[in-house]
């Protein structure tokens, strides 16, 4: 498929592509609850499956996040093992977003939905 545009390499070379469904997803994360990049990492691979995606990915789309002011973090000085983590929040923007998000992937659901069926049936 390299001459399709895809590109060599494996999962962590793809995940270029994929960026932009991550938002959404640490978005949602960080409503349910505030955490840490290696957290938010673990807890993308545990409830969406999200594989591969090295850490600094995170903490990059983390710091865009917080440019645009759809997160906001602190330091956790309180946590006893380790250094000093900095912890993310969402924000009311961010709640703004997610929800943009939302609406936008029900539209993209019911296309990709369509695509699937018309694919199934040239199969």
């Amino acid at each position: 498929m390299r001459g399709q545009g895809w590109g060599r390499g494996g999962p962590r070379r793809r995940w270029g592509r994929r960026m932009r469904i991550v938002e959404p997803m640490i978005l949602l994360l960080l409503a349910e609850e505030a955490g840490h990049g290696y957290a938010l990492l673990s807890r993308l691979q545990t409830r969406f499956g999200v594989e591969g995606m090295p850490p600094q990915t995170v903490y990059r789309l983390l710091q865009e996040m917080e440019s645009r002011g759809w997160v906001a973090s602190d330091w956790d000085v309180e946590t006893r093992q380790g250094p000093p983590r900095r912890i993310y929040r969402i924000t009311e923007a961010g709640r703004e977003i997610l929800n943009a998000w939302a609406v936008e992937m029900r539209s993209l659901e019911e296309m990709v939905a369509r695509f699937l069926e018309a694919y199934g049936r040239l199969r």
